[in-house]
Formats: structure tokens, sequence, C-alpha cells
């Protein structure tokens, strides 16, 4: 293909070789060759000696669609940016041509000079973690999201005793320019000292220069590892509202990551405006910020974000308003009369929020709250409600919220809900089950929900007349498949006929997860771990819980993309799509992973209709 435009700005674009240097990019264009295949062929790899064109050593596609099929049947489905390694092909392995395809190849010999030449290219193609022949090739992340945490951490972090005075401690960190001091005993880190710690353990209150550091130091603070992804750096600094991880590696303290390094290397928007929440003193402050989320939400879907990680940082912002509305409430109305747990339940409380996701909140008082406390809580819970609306989370419409007197209750009062919905088993007890077993305690006393999901799981996990019930409500929600592997559609407010991705296809995946977990007292409640745990049990097979989880990722990513199109378009977000408008490929691999959805609802059938009878 020699040098032409087109193919340069069509590699840069792929992950896999957004990494080459100009030189190398030119190299590849001039050992590329395109191709050719029509729909129903396959492919042949094969060269003579005597070829014009060289053995390849991997496939791009440019247009059109590939299967890779072996003796055991369809094994990956590629379009345009995917590729095939050859020589991770083995000899049951055939590609054949899905949709009328234009595609590269790339060389072998050239392939392996640039793999020799440039480290993460290797590491992208020698990845141990992938065990199939293709690795999605997808646009370049601003924010990189396969950055690792040692390609921005500073590696030689400052340290000292924690027996140093506070004033040695200040001048150590001065006279190296630093915004915190990790403090080690006998090599292992005792705590971290930073300069917020200065201005509120110290000045604030008094406290003598002379001291040691150890006086006002972080105890055994969070770290991290130097090959953990930089984005799950990320989303631990917003967790935990610090701005300072230790890394260390095999217990070996080998750097330091702070906020303003992975601001200043990647330009990160969650971070931003996690701290722009922080910083927030009024609603109408936080207001501001989160009129920003859905813009930096669709940032990361045009990017490709994982739809997992994209939910991951919906909550994690979320949660942190709400933490820094619950200070806002508590200056506002006065200190608590009694002790409480603010809970998250449904997409909140799993930690899988999307654009548009409402509010499904409740508040657990203490046993022994008056009327003057339970007054209170009502006023906090009103100004709650009403703020997280103000600030994006739109106000439930069937009421699950605490400024709702039968979801802000007593432990005791908890209890008894439980109860009366898994021992009455109506349809609406069995509604409320399927929303408030999945909950989350965002602030408060973490006992109170600790206790709650204890009591909970003890008492579901027994009771198989009402697993059968729960496993029936399920399956309520089937998968919008006819006979033939045919789309069932249905009307949206628009009367038009479209997939519901969410009622029909996450959400059956939710419930299975959710069924077992309680089945086999489970007491976390992110989807994707719940399945994860099922098969470490023995629960679920291995196999349907590794196609449940990339049923579950790829229903996810193309119900976000579409909400990012409508935001593009300045529509209403929702969760509908119109078949009719996206590629052929898609509607295979969407007809692929909503079969892996029946196949679960078949199996979770056997296991717990049994117990109607």
């Amino acid at each position: 293909m020699n040098n032409t435009a087109d193919v340069k700005h069509f590699l840069k674009d792929r992950t896999l070789f957004s990494h080459l240097t100009s030189e190398q990019i030119d190299f590849a264009c001039k050992h590329i060759y395109i191709a050719y295949g029509k729909s129903g062929s396959q492919l042949s790899f094969i060269r003579s000696d005597a070829g014009i064109t060289p053995a390849p050593g991997l496939i791009l596609v440019r247009s059109g669609s590939l299967e890779v099929q072996s003796d055991t049947g369809l094994e990956d489905r590629l379009s345009v940016g995917d590729y095939v390694l050859i020589a991770a092909l083995n000899n049951s392995q055939r590609v054949l041509v899905l949709e009328d395809c234009l595609y590269y190849e790339l060389a072998d010999f050239a392939l392996q000079t640039l793999v020799a030449n440039n480290n993460e290219l290797a590491r992208l193609i020698n990845n141990p973690i992938k065990n199939i022949t293709k690795v999605e090739s997808t646009t370049v992340v601003e924010s990189n999201q396969s950055a690792f945490v040692r390609d921005s951490m500073s590696s030689l972090p400052i340290y000292a005793s924690p027996d140093i005075s506070i004033q040695d401690a200040a001048i150590l960190m001065s006279n190296n320019n630093v915004s915190s001091l990790l403090l080690l005993e006998k090599n292992n880190i005792a705590g971290i000292v930073t300069d917020k710690d200065f201005r509120n353990r110290v000045l604030a209150k008094g406290l003598l220069h002379t001291e040691n550091v150890e006086k006002i130091m972080t105890a055994k603070p969070l770290c991290t590892e130097p090959y953990a992804l930089l984005h799950q750096a990320q989303l631990q600094m917003i967790a935990a509202g610090i701005h300072h991880l230790p890394v260390v590696d095999n217990n070996k303290l080998v750097g330091m990551i702070t906020l303003s390094d992975i601001l200043r290397s990647h330009n990160l928007e969650p971070l931003s405006l996690n701290k722009g929440i922080n910083h927030a003193v009024t609603v109408e402050d936080l207001t501001l910020v989160s009129r920003q989320i859905p813009d930096m939400v669709v940032k990361l879907i045009d990017r490709d974000a994982r739809a997992s990680d994209v939910g991951e940082i919906i909550t994690s912002l979320t949660d942190a308003i709400t933490r820094k509305l619950i200070k806002i409430a508590e200056e506002k109305f006065g200190s608590p009369p009694c002790a409480y747990a603010w809970l998250a339940f449904g997409s909140q409380a799993r930690k899988e929020q999307m654009l548009g996701s409402d509010q499904d909140n409740g508040l657990i008082l203490d046993d022994g709250a008056d009327t003057s406390a339970q007054e209170y809580f009502r006023n906090f819970s009103d100004f709650m409600n009403v703020s997280l609306d103000k600030c994006g989370m739109p106000l439930c419409p069937g009421g699950i919220m605490a400024r709702n007197d039968k979801w802000r209750l007593p432990l005791k009062g908890w209890k008894a809900c439980f109860r009366h919905w898994i021992e009455q088993r109506s349809p609406q007890a069995l509604l409320h089950a399927s929303i408030f077993f999945d909950m989350r305690i965002i602030s408060g006393n973490e006992n109170f929900c600790r206790d709650l999901q204890k009591y909970v799981l003890s008492l579901a996990k027994g009771n198989t007349i009402f697993q059968a019930l729960m496993c029936e409500n399920a399956l309520l929600h089937s998968p919008p498949l006819g006979f033939f592997k045919t789309f069932v559609l249905e009307k949206d407010g628009n009367h038009d006929r479209v997939l519901d991705l969410k009622k029909r296809g996450t959400i059956p995946i939710v419930e299975f997860a959710r069924n077992y977990a309680l089945s086999a007292e489970i007491n976390v409640v992110n989807t994707i771990q719940r399945l994860e745990l099922l098969a470490e049990k023995k629960v679920c097979s291995e196999s349907l819980v590794a196609n449940l989880i990339d049923a579950h990722e790829f229903i996810a990513v193309v119900r976000l993309k579409a909400q990012a199109k409508k935001f593009h378009k300045n529509e209403e977000s929702s969760n509908f799509l119109d078949p009719d408008n996206i590629s052929a490929l898609l509607r295979y691999q969407l007809k692929d992973a909503f079969s892996v959805v029946r196949e679960a609802q078949t199996a979770m059938k056997a296991k717990f209709g049994a117990g109607m009878l």
C-alpha cells in the first residue's frame, strides 16, 4: 500500500498500532497488502516461495466482517478494525467471510520487525490475558484505558521514619517539592502524611511542631501496584476521596501515583469532576459540576471504554455527589439525632449506572429513633432527594426514595419488610424484593447495612418456594428472540418498533446473577462479581458464566453507544434501539448475546422451578 494517507490514518486510529512512531507506521504501510474476500468464501494464507506477496503475519479488517471457526463451531467474529494473528491460528481454525470484506495483510517479517522494535506493540501482541486470536482494535483513548500505573508514577518517592518531628517532615517535603511523605518502619509502609494533614491536623488543631509526625499520619494507607491499570487507580482515588496512592511491588515500595500525575499525563475527566465535587460548598455548586457528567460519559463511550468501567465511573461520581449532599444536609439541619445509614438500591448499588439512571435509595435508622428523629430525617431525606434530582439523578417514578416514609425505617422495620416480602410472595412483594435485594451503603453506620444483608440472605437461602417465584418473575423479562432467532420488537413511547436493551437485555442477566447469589448466600451486589463468584463456588459452570459476562458487556456497550448517539443529536436518552439502524454484523452479535441469555434462563428455570413442587 506504500504510504497512502488513508492507510496511515486507519492504522494510527487502531490501539494496536497507536504506539508506533511515524517511521514505524511508514514501514508497516510499505509491507501491507490489500485483499478482498467474497461473502461465503474462506480466506487462504498459503504463500509459495516464488509468490509475489510474502506470508502474512496479521490480517486487519478494513470493511465487512469475518468469522473464525473451528471444528467445534464459531469462535469469534471480526468487524472493522479487528485483527487476527495468523500464527495464533491452529490447524482446526479457519477464517470465513461473513460479509464481503476488504482487509489488509501485514507481512509476517514486517510484523516481527515492528514487535522487536516496539515494546508496547510486543505487549499487546503477546498479552497473556488474551487466549483468543483477535483483540479488538478501537480508536485511541485520550485517557489511555490500557495505561499502567508505572507509566505515570514517580519512581523515587520521598520517605522518612514515623518518629521524626512534624517540623522536620514539613521541611523534608518542602525541600523536595512534594505534597506527600511516606513513613516507613522496617521497610514497611506505616503511614502517609500530606499537605492537607498539616492544615487539618496541625494548624487547625494547634498541634506543636515538635510532636512526632506519627500523630498526624494516615496509618496503613491504600496502595496500588505498578501493573495496575491507571483508570483503576483513578477509581480507587475517587472512591476513597484521596489524592495519593503508594505503589508497591511484592510488598516493596517502588513509587507514588498522585491525582496530579494522572491529570497531567492523561487529562482524565472523571478525576477533574470528582475534584469539583469535593470542592463544592452548595447544592448549586454540585449542580454545575453534575451537568458535565453526561458529556464526560459520552466522551468515554466515543473512546470505546468498557461498559463496566463507564458504569463504575458514573456510579463513583453519583456516590461522591450523594456524600457531599449528605454533608451539606447535616450542616443545614444540624447533627443527626441518631445513627443512620443512607442506602443505594438498584443500579447504583450494583455500580452499573448508565445515562439517565434515576434514584433508588432509602434510610436505615437506629431502632431507638424517636418522633423528633423521624421528623429530622423526613426533612433531611426530602432535601436529599430534591437535591439529587437537581444534580441530574431524576426522582424515582416508583417512589423508591428515602423521602417516602415506607423507605425510611429503623433496622427492625427493614427486617420486617424483607421477611414479609419473602413469606408473602405476592407480585408486589417480588417486585420490591428484586429492587431492594441489591443494596449498598453510601454513608453512615456500616453495621446497619451489613446486619440487614446478613439477615436477608439467611431468610432467602433456605426458602425454595420464594426462589422459584423470583425465578418465575425473572423469566418475564425474556430476551427479544422469536423462532429462528428473529427479533421480537416492542413499541416505545413514540410507537416505534424497537429493542429494549435494558429490560430484555441486561436486566435478565442481572436477575439471573441475583437469584443464584441469593441461593448461594453471596453478599456482593455487582453483577459481574456475582457471576465470577458463582463460577468460583461451582454454583454455575465456568463456560456459562464467561458467556454471560461477555453478553452483559456487549449488550451494555450497544446500549451506551445508542445513548451517546441520541446525546449527540440532543435527543432524550433511552434504552431503546431500532435494529434497522445497525449493521448486519451487529445484529448477528446481538442475537448471539440474547441467545446466551435465553440459555441462562433455561438453566435457571431448571434449577429453581422445582421449588414450587
